[in-house]
């Protein structure tokens, strides 16, 4: 059973205080040889197996469970899919898992002047989780027992009778209804001169209309593994790093003597 991250009460703590949860989200992809880097604003939509109550949804998620990995959603469409490695298979269940490095930044402004707050810099390994986690798939089945590995239940117990497939419908059902139903609008990116692919803007999908199956083929659950977390606190001037103990990062920061160690973390404070 992993143990939790030294680093994650402060920073939920904190992210909660935000009427909308949103990050800058970084990543790099390469084409013919040319990398680019991206940037993009997304929604942090809590941590996995840990997703947060909506009175609206009728669908609820796994109760009980917890750990350190940071979710958002994305539509396996959109071009944020292909920049993380995304690979197309023969079926949207089928879809192997992708991986990147990445990083997301939370900014959380303080109370009496916007332009002073904290920031929080989580570096890490990004997987866009098939859709289906119980087909008869090696590549399915080796990220299902990757998350398994990284959920830990209260009481004791590892992520084991974790359902998947009610985890999925629940991220999506915690969406708004305008939110869901822009998964079965046409092809997100493609100029509107080439049609719309069979695929006309539609109306937003309502609480009792969770099974609407065009905008749940494209609706994808993204993870964040992390594996180094830096903390700044501009208020109270200090900053603090997280890394895991034998860590590239630990390594190429040369921080193997330094600070503390709870779990699997190394914590040092720093200059800021």
């Amino acid at each position: 059973m992993p143990s939790i991250a030294p680093w994650k009460q402060a920073f939920s703590a904190q992210i909660q205080t935000l009427a909308c949860p949103t990050f800058s989200f970084a990543t790099a992809s390469q084409a013919g040889g040319i990398v680019a880097s991206h940037v993009r604003t997304l929604v942090f939509r809590g941590f996995y197996g840990e997703l947060p109550a909506n009175k609206y949804n009728p669908v609820s998620g796994n109760i009980g469970f917890q750990s350190d990995l940071i979710t958002f959603t994305t539509d396996k469409r959109m071009e944020k899919f292909r920049d993380l490695g995304g690979v197309e298979g023969v079926a949207s269940s089928s879809l192997p898992t992708v991986t990147n490095n990445v990083e997301a930044c939370f900014w959380v402004p303080s109370d009496g002047n916007p332009m002073i707050g904290k920031q929080w810099r989580i570096r890490g390994k990004c997987f866009v989780l098939p859709r289906d986690l119980e087909v008869a798939d090696k590549a399915v089945g080796e990220t299902k027992e990757w998350l398994v590995e990284r959920l830990s239940k209260e009481g004791g117990g590892d992520g084991s009778d974790f359902d998947f497939a009610k985890e999925y419908k629940a991220h999506f059902g915690n969406l708004s209804p305008v939110l869901r139903g822009s998964f079965r609008n046409p092809l997100p990116g493609a100029p509107k001169e080439l049609g719309n692919g069979g695929l006309t803007p539609k109306s937003p999908i309502g609480d009792d209309q969770l099974d609407e199956e065009v905008a749940l083929s494209h609706f994808r659950i993204t993870v964040i593994e992390p594996t180094r977390v830096e903390y700044l606190d501009l208020e109270g001037r200090t900053k603090t790093i997280w890394v895991q103990v034998g860590s590239d990062a630990e390594k190429n920061e040369k921080l193997e003597n330094f600070g503390k160690v709870e779990g699997d973390w190394r914590e040092v404070e720093v200059w800021p």
